[in-house]
């Protein structure tokens, strides 16, 4: 009985040693995995931080581009413990749809090549054999403005309309000494030049130009930093030319001029290119495009004649004009410009960008004029008389420099 007591009594104290030990063992077991998930958090939260830092290069360099910097942020990545292995995962930006409006002040050339020629001098009269100088308008750079209009629905597509607007005058004039005469290009002889013996002439030039795009177009490799955009759409052009001389003889009070008109308006597709690469906020770039341009082409020309011999007629003033009609012409055009831009660090405002550049539009056969010649031996002091006429072609040259300002939002 005592050896059962004794036995029971040792078994108790053995069973309590082994739950003080399991209790001691379980504790010590908790502790390590609550230092274990400790640990994991604080590599979770360090793994976070890298991230980010990785994470805002790339959202600068979007923003300098300018194709998505009004993104929409992505959330941060979310680190996920999959045992002894973590996973980063990070959801895509999704873009949101945003504008850009944007102006230009530009300073443009326009050029319409023999369109320029007003006036003919002869040097030595009277002789038989005299020389001819001409005398043309050299066009100078004049202002001008371009306004735009950008929608993008994505970071990579685009839907664009501009116009652009120049109206432009210039002058020239020549003066003729006793032994010279001077005359309009189509009657420079001794019998119509008698009246315009030593007399003056003036020239004037008058430019208008617009031109409307609308396009569409799609930029690859937006985070890169070459990036090329392809658009296409459709351009409208108005091209004018209007060319006038005026003679006059002091000593015969005889005084002649012309007006010669010329005007284009037509449309047609438009397709072209555009490069360009950034380095930090600046960025360089070309553009290059082709258009053809089916419209109406009009001309003519005007005529007045003041003299001694038309009053005694009863001619106050001898009015002539010589017209064609409207006629359809297709035209290719040209445009290119280059240059370089500097994109301001994004605001809550958007984004701000200067860009300056050189930019030249090229219409070939743009401007028509007469190729007139008088009837030999008929004085330009009564009027033209004309003895043959044609119709010639001129290209339309734009060109010159810009500067332009820009806002996204």
């Amino acid at each position: 009985m005592q050896i059962s007591t004794k036995f029971c009594f040792l078994s108790l104290i053995a069973l309590l040693g082994v739950a003080v030990s399991s209790a001691s063992h379980a504790q010590s077991t908790d502790a390590q995995i609550l230092a274990r998930l400790n640990a994991l958090e604080k590599e979770n939260a360090g793994l976070r931080a890298r991230v980010n830092r990785l994470e805002a290069p790339k959202a600068t360099a979007k923003d300098v581009r300018g194709a998505s910097a009004l993104d929409t942020p992505a959330p941060a990545p979310a680190i996920v413990d999959s045992g002894r292995t973590l996973v980063a995962s990070a959801t895509p930006v999704v873009p949101r749809p945003h504008f850009e409006v944007s102006g230009s002040l530009l300073y443009l050339q326009p050029s319409a090549g023999d369109f320029n020629q007003y006036a003919e001098v002869a040097n030595p009269f009277p002789v038989p054999s005299p020389f001819w100088t001409n005398q043309s308008i050299d066009p100078k750079y004049s202002p001008a403005f371009n306004v735009a209009l950008r929608y993008m629905p994505t970071a990579t597509d685009d839907i664009a309309v501009n116009w652009t607007h120049l109206r432009a005058t210039d002058n020239a004039s020549v003066a003729a000494n006793s032994s010279q005469f001077v005359g309009p290009p189509y009657s420079i002889g001794p019998p119509a030049g008698v009246a315009f013996t030593g007399g003056t002439a003036n020239g004037s030039l008058q430019s208008q130009y617009d031109a409307a795009n609308l396009t569409a177009g799609h930029t690859f490799c937006v985070d890169c930093p070459f990036a090329l955009q392809v658009f296409g759409g459709v351009q409208y052009a108005r091209l004018g030319e209007t060319l006038t001389g005026t003679f006059q003889d002091a000593a015969t009070a005889t005084s002649h001029s012309y007006v010669s008109n010329s005007l284009f308006n037509g449309a047609g597709p438009r397709l072209g290119l555009k490069g360009q690469y950034a380095f930090g906020n600046f960025q360089v770039f070309g553009e290059a495009a082709g258009s053809g341009l089916v419209g109406t082409s009009k001309n003519s020309i005007n005529f007045t004649t003041v003299s001694p011999g038309l009053a005694a007629l009863g001619i106050a003033t001898n009015y002539q004009s010589l017209t064609s009609p409207n006629a359809t012409q297709v035209i290719p055009a040209f445009d290119a410009k280059v240059g370089t831009a500097y994109t301001f660090p994004a605001t809550s405002y958007g984004i701000f960008k200067l860009e300056l550049g050189y930019q030249v539009a090229v219409y070939f056969d743009a401007v028509s004029q007469y190729a007139l010649s008088n009837v030999a031996g008929s004085p330009l002091s009564t009027g033209v008389y004309l003895a043959t006429e044609q119709q010639t072609k001129s290209n339309l040259t734009v060109q010159g420099p810009y500067l332009q300002g820009s806002w996204a939002f």
